[in-house]
């Protein structure tokens, strides 16, 4: 699968300011760059799926956190939303062991998450998925890359 060029636009570069000046959050990092598909969206599964073959670093991670994630544990994150507000419940970030590969998920809150931001999370936007911390604790936000292209 080819990868697309990460996108630095104004959402992007919005959302790295309100993070940086507005949340005091260091080490931002884009994790990833997908497509939302009609799985990351259904009600059933509750769940967004980040492959690890299609992350754009590994680095986001502490080591406690990787060996606690590869031990079965789950990591509850603040999870900032694509209008630069702050989820009130956070989400559990685990690792799902498929056959061949493994991926990330954020589970638990999701699908409420994305009923409260129904307008910009559809089938087929382009996000980005970003982790940033605020003191010490990992946390995630999510861009829509199409805002302000429509």
């Amino acid at each position: 699968m080819k990868r697309t060029p990460v996108v630095n636009n104004q959402v992007t570069r919005r959302l790295k300011e309100f993070i940086t000046d507005y949340m005091n959050g260091k080490e931002t990092k884009t994790v990833i760059q997908k497509t939302l598909f009609a799985s990351d969206l259904k009600e059933n599964l509750n769940r967004l799926n980040l492959p690890i073959n299609q992350l754009e670093t590994l680095d986001f991670l502490t080591e406690t956190e990787k060996r606690d994630l590869e031990n079965g544990k789950e990591l509850q994150v603040p999870l900032l939303g694509p209008r630069l507000r702050m989820y009130k419940k956070p989400m559990a970030l685990k690792i799902w062991h498929l056959r061949t590969t493994k991926n990330y998920v954020l589970i638990t809150n999701w699908n409420n998450f994305v009923k409260e931001n129904k307008e910009d999370l559809k089938e087929n936007t382009m996000i980005q998925v970003w982790s940033f911390r605020r003191d010490h604790q990992l946390c995630f936000a999510i861009a829509c890359l199409d805002f302000g292209e429509s």
